[in-house]
């Protein structure tokens, strides 16, 4: 005999909270102008939530900007320059949130003058995401005056630099998360960023080339440091110190383009291999001697 079919119950009588709680994983795109607003009543006004603007992730400018041409009128990229239609974005999402804005992702484009805008409109934001490569120090710091409640930002190698960090740090006393895009970190340039963060928690530095004296100077010198990514580069120099003095933080993620992190032992002088595919020193130097002892005679 068939089963009677199981009562579903609408969409639209999810609890609000939840609704909102489902909101803030959307992301900025479909929260302006995609499925949200063409859903129901009860959708829509969970998308209007300040709540869900909590955090406005604007990275993918793409999708954005077609979302609102699809949406009807509004600032496009097709007839709005885009850091004028990033600004009008920017207003739009401040208005929504209610000055609850706590971090936001700006796309490539976005400059100084959008962190500005942030500043005013955004006085207790706690994280951004400035990817810019051309960056104005006063301004730069100007808006980084405003932001008293900052505790992290991720931004361009261009920015690392030692006034500009220690204004950070003199402005911001509950700072603690700094995310670099540089392509090479050396000793220097991680005395600068330990010298005018002292206080780091989290420090990520992805897919950066850079020394062990540099990884040394992070784990010696930023004595609260939890949490370091120095994932992706491709020239490893994890030894057994590095590892040694890492074991303290709660997480150290390293050499992601070569087995995800792990590593393997040399089964007779102890190294680290960190590249499966090639030999450690200690079996090049047997390979070595092997050949200028000639071939091998056949037994």
């Amino acid at each position: 005999m068939a089963m009677p079919p199981t009562p579903s119950r609408p969409w639209a009588e999810l609890q609000h909270d939840l609704l909102v709680a489902i909101m803030t994983r959307v992301g900025a795109p479909d929260l302006l102008s995609g499925g949200a607003p063409r859903a129901c009543s009860s959708w829509r006004a969970a998308a209007r939530d300040p709540l869900a603007w909590r955090r406005v992730d604007l990275r993918d400018w793409a999708a954005l900007t077609s979302g609102r041409r699809a949406a009807g009128p509004g600032p496009s990229s097709s007839r709005v320059p885009v850091q004028a239609a990033l600004a009008g974005i920017l207003d739009l999402a401040a208005t929504l949130a209610e000055g609850r804005i706590e971090a936001v992702l700006l796309p490539e484009f976005a400059d100084e003058d959008h962190l500005l805008f942030l500043a005013e409109r955004c006085p207790n934001l706690h994280y951004f995401s400035l990817p810019s490569t051309c960056m104005t120090y006063d301004l730069f710091c100007k808006a980084i005056g405003e932001l008293h409640s900052l505790k992290g930002m991720a931004v361009d190698e261009s920015l690392i630099n030692y006034d500009v960090l220690l204004h950070v740090h003199q402005c911001c006393p509950d700072f603690v998360e700094l995310k670099v895009s540089a392509l090479y970190v050396d000793e220097e340039m991680a005395s600068v960023i330990c010298n005018s963060l002292p206080q780091l928690k989290k420090l990520e530095i992805p897919s950066s080339d850079m020394p062990a004296a540099a990884i040394i100077k992070f784990l010696d010198c930023l004595e609260e440091l939890e949490y370091l990514d120095i994932s992706g580069y491709e020239t490893s120099t994890i030894s057994s110190t590095v590892l040694e003095k890492a074991s303290r933080l709660k997480v150290f993620l390293w050499n992601s383009k070569f087995e995800l992190g792990e590593f393997v032992d040399c089964s007779n002088c102890g190294e680290h291999n960190i590249n499966p595919g090639e030999p450690c020193k200690c079996m090049m130097e047997h390979k070595v001697m092997d050949w200028l002892a000639g071939p091998t005679q056949a037994s």
